[in-house]
């Protein structure tokens, strides 16, 4: 009976001490393994990030669309401008992996993002994103109104830093572009330069701009507003006003593409083109400069990168584009419109980035943000690493 006792009581001390261990031991352990594992994604996460932003890519300047047409040509993945200095980024390259909102390019010269992945070697295991968007926030609000034969906008511009505080005394320059349209006509655009200060709010006072409208024209502006904060500088643009005849296009290189709806094409016939496009380089000018229909034969502009598909076209500007060209105005017309349009082309985008796959649940990322420079302005560029299997 003893013995039976004595059994019992030293088993009941040795399960005890298992599930005490088992406590204690495990937990630690996979804390450890976790940690680990944690550390090692944000390992991943600089390694992409040194490689995204310090190496130009192979090909050097696979940013050219008539350099590296498709993904099959692009040897090593990276965005740094070839010859700049560290974190200054390639414009062009950038505008080739876009995916936000209306700035896509037609799949034909956009880098597949399994490509990137491949390249960057990340393989099947991990998702990614990669954000650039400008170091300073700055939003733009006006309204327009027409009193006699004058046009009258009213802009306020507001600065923020890129943690959401009021940027207090930043310098802001206001490059007003106003164009007027009408039929196949369209008067050369003019602009007006206005340099102010934000205030405690960080909100510039109130900017009005009149210009004259002549009977039948169709007044069309737009504001490019340049923001310098403790020598941070930034850009916002934007077509004011109802833009609903404004649409959005992209741009590689001198390439402008225009990106048309197919029904629409084949009901009101080909597209024709104004002659002239006008292109905002911050802060204090905008320059025009002819262009043309690309293509190897006249008529053959969706081939460039459609292949025989045209629901794009695709126009180039005849002189240079500088590295700090912003925003960029192409009148455009065609058969059944009763006026000409514009085309928006944002250079870079505001908001671009590209992703690969989508971070659900509780899966842990690891994100890392960087200062950078395109052209002479500033943004904050940020690559984001999951692994699948969590």
């Amino acid at each position: 009976m003893h013995v039976t006792l004595d059994n019992m009581f030293a088993f009941l001390v040795l399960l005890l001490i298992l599930v005490t261990f088992m406590g204690y031991i495990i937990p630690t352990a996979y804390l450890s393994f976790t940690m680990v594992r944690e550390h090692q994604l944000e390992e991943v996460a600089q390694a992409i990030m040194d490689k995204v932003l310090l190496s130009p890519g192979i090909p050097e300047d696979w940013g050219d669309i008539l350099v590296v047409e498709n993904s099959s040509q692009l040897y090593g993945f990276g965005l740094q401008k070839a010859g700049g200095f560290m974190y200054e980024l390639d414009i062009n390259k950038i505008l080739r992996i876009v995916n936000v909102g209306n700035y896509q390019l037609p799949s034909t010269v956009r880098i597949n993002y399994f490509r990137i992945a491949e390249l960057l070697g990340l393989g099947s295991t991990y998702g990614f994103s990669m954000r650039i968007r400008p170091a300073l926030n700055v939003s733009i609000h006006a309204t327009q109104n027409t009193q006699g034969n004058k046009f009258i906008s009213t802009v306020d511009v507001s600065v923020k830093t890129s943690d959401g505080r009021p940027a207090i005394g930043a310098n802001v320059t206001v490059l007003y572009i106003f164009m007027m349209v009408k039929k196949q006509t369209v008067y050369s655009p003019n602009y007006t330069c206005v340099t102010t200060i934000t205030g405690w709010d960080g909100k510039t006072p109130t900017i009005v701009f009149e210009k004259p409208v002549e009977a039948g024209f169709k007044p069309i502006p737009a504001a490019v507003v340049y923001a310098e904060y403790y020598g941070i500088r930034a850009i916002n643009s934007t077509v004011l006003g109802d833009d609903t005849d404004a649409l959005k296009g992209t741009i590689i290189g001198n390439h402008l593409i225009v990106d048309y709806d197919l029904e629409a094409a084949e009901v009101m016939g080909a597209p024709h083109l104004l002659r002239i496009v006008g292109m905002a380089d911050p802060p204090y000018y905008v320059y025009f400069s002819p262009v043309v229909e690309a293509g190897y034969n006249p008529g053959e502009a969706g081939w460039v990168i459609n292949r025989g598909a045209f629901n794009h076209r695709v126009f180039n500007v005849t002189g240079p584009i500088d590295d700090d060209v912003v925003f960029i105005l192409l009148p455009v017309k065609k058969e059944g419109w009763p006026h000409a349009r514009i085309v928006a082309f944002y250079r870079p985008p505001l908001d671009a980035g590209c992703q690969l796959g989508k971070v659900q649940g509780n899966i842990k990322t690891s994100v890392l943000r960087r200062m950078v420079k395109i052209g002479s302005f500033h943004y904050v560029f940020e690559v984001r690493v999951w692994r699948w299997g969590e």
